[in-house]
């Protein structure tokens, strides 16, 4: 059952409900879905037919919210005292009815309706001080009950409703109830502790409907119906957001958890990161193309593959489309903690032909590249514009290897990133530091505080969890969180990631057919470099 189900068959029962969750999760889309299925959904009319819905009203709740504003109370009326004289003064202060009376006496005249109030952010205010003396009145079976055989319309239709608990209003002296074809919606975030927990005077008379952060298949169906040609984006970070969930749940409970709806905020732009490599003979020994390890890695990255090539032994697999050819599964590999290697299974690219330009790698897919070789002439005219939109030197100062950068376009990677960096991550921070576990984030603390704060089951669950959202966090985005200060000033930073780049060195003695290759410089570390596009 959806959401909005699940919260329109409670408000048929309790007539009150709250929908509860982290922020994030969809509470406010939730409340809109209600409100817009409405008419004709809950209640009859008098004359047995489902009746017609009257819209809805709506408050957000915040510190401030009082009893005065909300029910009644002696507030400043800045209407003229006599509308007829530009000069007259203001009325000033004087008794004023709040939004739910309003509300209350436009569901008693129209008793064939059922109307919706909306209230969000509800724990917001000091909820018991707002509602004051009409919480009683707010519960289902303590509602005025219309008699269907008066047909009072004046202003005296208030005698048609009994049989419901009604309360004198300390300023008007007045006796008020709520009628049963008023339902209250509220929404509640439920990280939120700005100002006071709901009581539980106010909780029985609420229904509490949890709203989930969606994860999985869910997340990812959602994301590509309201992103189309997004591409890894949508896989990429509902799988990094599922893997920080799934340790925030392990590690401080289900209302740590983010919400979704940040990830909605990504937009799909043409254009995405490239990778470029100037070429030269030496690039190319036994047909295989050679690269720098930080090269290859942000390249996988890229592309969605999780595998680094760091150590002896590793491989991983690419889909490359070249001259309007699919080369499936073309292998990159590191055989001997050097450099890496492309085409290592002869896959038939025409690496040995690539001497001489430049090699242009796009992302297509999740495993999947275009390149492109820009022989020397026409590469010459194009260096210029690929340098200006360089954000990342992977270059290495072996003999052979060429300069290697990824440049970076508008693209919908753009928004991902902003998306992470400035919604998602100081929400994360927010989130730890409210628990007080800044320990949970900083890699060197970690296993301390979950070997002492969980079980080992849970603790090594936490512990992948986390460790897969950083490989994410480190080697798609470039980002990484650091803590900062000591003691009571301690906090959390998010700060561009600087991986230990290890010497990149060619292997000299491993080649197709047995052969060595050329000997080889130590390589320095890959600097870099600001975007001057």
């Amino acid at each position: 059952m959806s959401t909005t189900d699940e919260a329109i068959a409670a408000l048929k029962v309790f007539k009150n409900v709250i929908l509860e969750g982290p922020p994030g999760t969809g509470k406010s889309y939730s409340v809109a879905e209600i409100a817009r299925k409405w008419p004709g959904v809950i209640g009859t009319g008098t004359d047995g037919k489902p009746a017609n819905g009257n819209g809805s009203w709506g408050i957000t709740f915040h510190p401030s919210t009082t009893y005065e504003e909300f029910v009644e109370g002696i507030r400043y009326n800045p209407s003229a005292s006599d509308p007829t004289d530009p000069d007259s003064k203001p009325r000033g202060f004087e008794l004023r009815p709040g939004v739910f009376r309003t509300w209350i006496g436009a569901a008693r005249a129209e008793p064939g309706k059922d109307f919706l109030v909306l209230l969000d952010e509800v724990n917001r205010a000091n909820v018991s001080k707002v509602l004051g003396d009409l919480l009683l009145s707010l519960e289902a079976s303590k509602r005025l009950k219309h008699d269907p055989a008066c047909t009072r319309t004046d202003k005296k239709h208030e005698a048609c409703w009994s049989n419901g608990v009604t309360t004198q209003l300390p300023y008007s002296n007045e006796l008020l109830g709520v009628p049963s074809n008023l339902y209250v919606l509220g929404t509640m975030n439920t990280s939120d502790r700005s100002i006071a927990p709901l009581d539980a005077a106010l909780r029985r008379r609420f229904a509490f409907v949890r709203v989930e952060p969606l994860s999985g298949t869910p997340l990812t169906t959602a994301l590509t119906a309201a992103l189309p040609g997004a591409g890894p984006a949508v896989e990429r970070s509902a799988a990094a957001l599922d893997s920080l969930n799934g340790a925030l749940r392990h590690a401080l409970g289900p209302d740590s958890m983010l919400g979704h709806s940040y990830l909605f905020d990504i937009a799909a732009k043409p254009g995405r990161f490239q990778f470029w490599m100037e070429v030269n003979e030496g690039c190319v020994t036994w047909g295989q193309l050679q690269t720098t390890k930080p090269f290859a890695n942000a390249l996988l990255a890229a592309v969605g593959v999780d595998t680094r090539l760091d150590i002896r032994g590793s491989e991983a697999e690419l889909d490359i489309r070249y001259n309007g050819a699919t080369y499936p599964k073309v292998k990159l590999e590191n055989p001997t903690s050097g450099n890496v290697r492309f085409g290592g299974n002869n896959t038939g690219i025409p690496f040995r032909d690539m001497t001489d330009g430049i090699t242009v790698w796009t992302p297509t897919g999740v495993g999947e590249v275009q390149l492109e070789y820009i022989p020397h002439d026409a590469a010459k005219t194009q260096l210029a514009e690929h340098k200006a939109r360089s954000v990342t030197d992977y270059s290495s100062t072996v003999r052979g290897l060429g300069r290697i950068w990824s440049t970076k376009g508008t693209s919908y990677d753009d928004t991902e990133l902003a998306v992470w960096r400035y919604a998602i991550l100081p929400q994360l921070i927010e989130t730890v530091s409210q628990a007080f576990s800044l320990d949970l984030l900083s890699p060197a603390a970690r296993q301390d505080w979950l070997t002492t704060n969980l079980t080992p089951a849970v603790a090594a669950d936490a512990a992948m969890a986390l460790a897969s959202f950083e490989a994410f966090l480190n080697n798609h985005l470039g980002l990484q969180i650091s803590p900062t200060g000591h003691g009571l000033a301690a906090s959390l930073a998010i700060e561009p990631f600087e991986p230990a780049h290890e010497p990149e060195v060619l292997d000299a003695s491993e080649g197709e057919g047995g052969e060595p290759e050329p000997e080889v410089a130590a390589a320095a570390e890959p600097a870099v470099t600001e975007s001057t596009g």
